[in-house]
């Protein structure tokens, strides 16, 4: 893959807004397009797509739920199964990128046919890195299914004592990602029974929400999840599929490795090939340049 420029690999919409007369308040991400083409350049298989997809969109609903808004979050999931690691992280900007340990990751699927994602990550532990100007807070919770989503809501509840409903949905084709994003509703105070009783029945009849982004994209997940509660949208924003790797700073880095380490990742002709984790870039560097810069 070429070196990336400053535009993004892929983009996606975050909708923020209120429902139920001020009983909720919402926010919900389409990441179908980012989330098909990080599978394409990490090379994931289904299920570290749908964990990634699932985290991605996570990271991007609490960063904007956030009551002062990061810099940065970061979302990572570590657990003892066999993907090892889930992390992503958005910033203010809307930016969006993760990775996970093991692109290749496969397990059986789910009676139902479900992606198992709670099989690949397994037990272990939810934590949330939130960076401000003035510094950063980290926060972590056991899992309690792996599955991401059910994660989250814990995680709401018990490190921001915050009621919450947390749909998180990866939907896979034969062709690749159809469908991927999430929603977050959260119950404000004072909120009506009645209206927590709607959304409660909404929510147990709406099925997987990423086949609502298949169908009609986030007018159909408001208005499946939030029927009858008039839901109204406040923000909308785009979110980007962006990596903050950057060239140069990979060239110091190699340059300040011990020189038989570099040595070692060498071509036999003296290049060095050097790919970015979190995007798939491959950066190449000419021997000459690195030979320069060492002495």
């Amino acid at each position: 893959m070429t070196e990336p420029s400053r535009q993004p690999f892929a983009e996606g919409t975050l909708r923020l807004g209120l429902a139920g007369e001020g009983s909720f308040r919402w926010v919900s991400a389409d990441l179908s397009e980012i989330v098909e083409t990080a599978r394409q350049r990490l090379d994931l298989s289904p299920v570290a797509s749908a964990a990634l997809g699932r985290a991605m969109a996570a990271s991007a609903l609490l960063l904007r739920l956030a009551t002062k808004t990061p810099t940065r979050l970061v979302l990572d999931v570590v657990g003892d199964g066999p993907i090892q690691r889930v992390l992503a992280e958005a910033d203010a900007d809307g930016n969006l990128r993760g990775v996970v340990g093991d692109h290749h990751v496969r397990v059986p699927d789910h009676a139902d046919s479900k992606l198992a994602v709670g099989t690949a990550v397994g037990s272990g532990q939810l934590r949330v890195l939130r960076e401000h100007p003035g510094g950063s807070y980290h926060s972590q919770v056991d899992l309690v299914t792996g599955e991401i989503g059910d994660d989250v809501a814990h995680y709401l509840d018990q490190s921001e004592q915050i009621r919450s409903a947390v749909l998180l949905g990866v939907l896979g084709r034969h062709e690749g990602v159809a469908a991927a994003g999430g929603l977050i509703v959260e119950v404000l105070p004072g909120a009506e029974e009645a209206a927590i009783e709607r959304l409660e029945d909404n929510l147990r009849g709406a099925g997987g929400v990423s086949r609502l982004l298949e169908a009609d994209g986030l007018d159909a997940v408001l208005a499946t999840a939030l029927a009858g509660l008039e839901p109204s949208v406040h923000e909308e924003r785009p979110l980007a599929y962006r990596c903050r790797c950057d060239r140069e700073r990979l060239l110091r880095l190699l340059v300040a490795m011990d020189e038989a380490d570099r040595e070692s990742l060498r071509e036999d002709d003296g290049r060095l090939d050097a790919t970015c984790h979190y995007c798939g870039t491959v950066y190449r560097f000419e021997g000459t340049e690195l030979d320069s810069l060492a002495d």
